[in-house]
């Protein structure tokens, strides 16, 4: 069955994909840590809990996402509060006018890999243009000399180069 290949190989049945948000989880109490969805996932998402004898994976926070008792603006993934550079987004793409179905129309979201078929719950974005600043060079420093006739250290340094350095013709 295509479009969920970690999830058919599982022989207890412990992989799962939820029908009402697309997220795939794992049942701990039911996985023999067996790595066979590992082995299958194209995407490098299973880890094997060493510890636990376990197959693990990311939840997508949904212990958090679903928490009614948070206020609104909490219920995202703890990778998307956290991020520094605010490169990961969350929300809800069956609706069309949430702020991350806009983004990803905008930026011209995609699937990962979609010639495998698995319909995954997420998109990821093209690169953002960077930021150019043409009339500033950082090198700029270092293409002037420190010192005309270094002194101390520098000067004794800028000798002893000089006399190790075979001269140019």
């Amino acid at each position: 069955m295509r479009g969920r290949a970690c999830v058919t190989v599982c022989p207890t049945g412990a992989s799962y994909k939820r029908a009402e948000d697309g997220i795939v989880l794992v049942n701990e109490a039911d996985c023999i840590g067996c790595g066979l969805c590992a082995w299958s996932c194209p995407y490098g998402a299973r880890e094997l809990d060493q510890a636990a004898g376990i197959m693990k994976k990311c939840t997508l926070c949904v212990d958090r996402i679903y928490n009614e008792n948070l206020p609104e603006q909490d219920r995202e993934p703890a990778c998307v509060r956290t991020c520094p550079s605010g490169a990961r987004h969350f929300g809800d793409f069956a609706d069309p006018d949430s702020a991350v179905s806009q983004l990803v129309a905008e930026r011209g979201g995609m699937d990962l890999m979609p010639e495998l078929g698995t319909s995954p719950v997420n998109k990821y974005l093209p690169p953002r243009p960077k930021d150019r600043e043409d009339d500033i060079d950082i090198l700029a420093p270092f293409l002037e000399p420190v010192a005309t006739d270094p002194q101390g250290f520098l000067g004794w340094l800028d000798r002893a180069l000089d006399a190790v350095t075979p001269k140019a013709r």
